[in-house]
């Protein structure tokens, strides 16, 4: 195994334009002057700092722009689908379906907080950023050949309001208004000025046709191929078996900066099984070509097999720079017993890392500390400068403690330590008004305890087999429940489990926008369909929320953040258990076939597993494996 060697902010004064000019991308210049000063218009943006690539790049560092194109990319994936409808609240669309469609802009994989022109070939803007105008490429075309117009731009925007699926909602959060300016712009005003995430919660919304949608339902589940602008088309499925995705040969910005070197393979194959072992199975046998690898209790005797000595089989560590995906057991504080944070200080005493490391994962996984782990978000130590400000702005809104102490967590590996964390945990539950009664913990309505544990997997029990003893042990009976991909999916909607365990959650923003008030915000915790699992609904959070939408330096972004990941820590909102990989924090094991060729550099930000959209197929490589050949 050899791991790959590298590991691969625009801010808006209020005063003097030259600052502007230095702080934007090089391609920045003032035009016409309005009533609110003079404006920007720019073929890039960066929330925060500089975009790294000039006008008139001609490809990103980490994607080869001489790659071929052909061949099939196999993917395998576990659950279902039985629709091809993303903006649909009932049917489970395939993973991956978003490579059918164009945003207005695209983001780099290298840097944390840029955009670059795909649909939107530039923009214009006011310094306080109440609006800003993107106008459209006029080559711009969806799959049937129509152009993509300010109409379509405005219908997504209309659309996305009425919607709840949590990809689009946070548009609604973002935009007041739009307004057709031109045959080929369109201004949007946002919800709040000074706020430089705001644009980009528009600029990566996927595109919807209104001509297509004028005789299909948006709202339906259905297994009609939606039209769409993308690299990709929808080709051959079966439904909840396989789908293929083609590659759309004459894409109409096949060649722009941002794709140049992207998007190799004529065919993008998902095969779906009902659970990872299976998967793991079809992978071995030839049947698909790459897996991230999510337990390392395979790896010595897969390292055994011929193929893997042979060198047909790779492993390779890939670095990441986006914030560790969160693996742990959420509480739902919608339940009286969960909403009480001393009972879930409890809970956290009842779960045993060490063990759970040592005995389940081989020792490999590193442990989760943060909601924003392998970021600048993760809070540390003490706070202090910006960050303390901040909360001291909410000082009676937070655990006291949050002030004096980092947060930190129970250590456990031994019976000594086991012991000494239930005792605590007992002692908590009876300050906190609830007592024991034939090895029952009562409530205090004198009802027992009992919490559903829901999970996508049934192989994910061991991983919960002594915290459930430990609650047992305190009197908690807890009933562990496994569904499948849609029933699953349909209780995360509905926020239908008192605890859940599921890998991963809390995906990790490098640019954080109004997407994480769907997850952390009182007022997601209400809505269907959100990212607030947990159901906060926290003063504090809300008020740190708000100084990051309203920031306008990345310094002022970074306090809010590490602030808010302090003001969850310190009210228990979920238990972290591992690192999903195991390898360190930042680094992700991939196995695969030796049938590609791939770019020394990859991307730190956003690692397209289920496309590879910057590896090809290389037909020398290809010829020498002897499992799995293509059809």
């Amino acid at each position: 195994m050899r791991p790959a060697r590298r590991l691969v902010s625009l801010r808006f004064p209020v005063r003097l334009l030259c600052t502007l000019l230095l702080l934007l991308s090089v391609d920045v210049a003032p035009v016409a002057a309005q009533d609110d000063g003079p404006l920007i218009s720019s073929t890039s943006y960066a929330a925060f700092g500089r975009p790294k690539y000039a006008p008139g790049f001609t490809h990103f560092d980490y994607v080869n722009p001489d790659a071929p194109k052909g061949g099939t990319y196999r993917y395998a994936n576990t659950g279902s689908f039985d629709s091809l409808n993303l903006m649909n609240l009932l049917g489970t669309a395939p993973l991956g379906l978003v490579v059918i469609y164009d945003s207005l802009m695209r983001r780099a994989g290298d840097e944390p907080a840029a955009r670059y022109p795909l649909v939107a070939r530039s923009i214009t803007y006011p310094r306080d950023l109440a609006w800003m105008e993107f106008h459209l490429d006029p080559r711009a075309r969806w799959h049937d050949g129509r152009p993509i117009t300010p109409e379509d731009v405005i219908f997504t925007i209309d659309q996305a309001k009425g919607l709840v699926t949590p990809a689009l909602k946070r548009v609604q959060t973002a935009v007041a208004r739009t307004q057709k300016t031109g045959p080929r712009s369109v201004r949007i005003y946002f919800t709040a000025k000074n706020s430089p995430s705001l644009p980009t919660t528009v600029m990566d919304m996927w595109l919807l046709p209104a001509h297509y949608y004028r005789t299909h339902n948006i709202m339906a589940a259905s297994l009609d191929r939606p039209l769409a602008s993308g690299p990709y088309k929808i080709g051959k499925f079966s439904a909840g078996r396989w789908i293929e995705f083609e590659r759309v040969r004459d894409y109409w910005a096949r060649d722009l900066p941002v794709n140049k070197g992207r998007h190799n393979f004529d065919i993008l194959r998902q095969d779906y099984y009902r659970d990872g072992t299976v998967a793991n199975e079809a992978f071995l046998a030839g049947n698909s070509d790459l897996k991230f690898e999510s337990s390392a209790q395979r790896w010595d005797t897969e390292a055994r097999m011929p193929v893997f000595r042979s060198g047909q089989i790779k492993r390779e560590l890939i670095p990441y720079s986006n914030a560790s995906l969160y693996v742990g057991i959420v509480m739902n504080t919608r339940r009286a017993f969960l909403a009480d944070r001393q009972v879930r200080r409890a809970l956290m005493l009842a779960y045993d890392f060490e063990w759970s490391r040592r005995v389940l994962l081989k020792g490999h996984h590193g442990r989760i500390t943060n909601f924003f782990t392998n970021s600048e978000f993760a809070s540390r130590g003490l706070p202090s400068g910006e960050e303390l400000k901040l909360l001291e702005t909410v000082r009676d809104k937070v655990p006291p403690e949050l002030f004096t102490r980092a947060a930190s967590f129970p250590i456990g590996g031994s019976w000594t330590n086991r012991r000494a964390n239930i005792v605590a945990a007992a002692e908590i539950l009876r300050s906190a008004g609830y007592r024991i009664a034939n090895g029952r913990l009562l409530d205090r309505r004198d009802q027992p305890v009992t919490l559903n544990l829901v999970s996508y997997s049934p192989l994910m029990d061991r991983q919960v087999s002594l915290f459930i003893e430990n609650a047992r042990q305190l009197g908690i009976a807890v009933n562990y429940r496994s569904f499948d991909t849609a029933q699953f999916r349909q209780r995360l909607r509905n926020y239908d489990y008192d605890l859940l365990l599921n890998a991963p959650m809390f995906a990790g923003y490098e640019t954080p926008s109004y997407g994480m008030t769907l997850m952390w915000g009182s007022k997601a915790a209400d809505t269907p369909q959100q990212f607030n699992y947990p159901g906060v609904r926290n003063p504090a959070a809300d008020a740190m929320l708000s100084a990051m939408l309203t920031a306008r330096n990345r310094e002022t972004t970074v306090a809010a953040m590490r602030a808010l990941d302090r003001i969850l820590l310190w009210n228990y909102y979920a238990i972290p258990m591992h690192h999903i990989y195991p390898a360190p924090i930042g680094q992700m094991p991939v196995t695969y076939w030796d049938r590609f060729g791939h770019p020394a550099r990859q991307p730190t930000y956003n690692f397209s597993f289920t496309s590879l959209d910057t590896w090809w197929l290389d037909p020398v490589k290809d010829a020498r494996i002897t499992q799995g050949r293509y059809q």
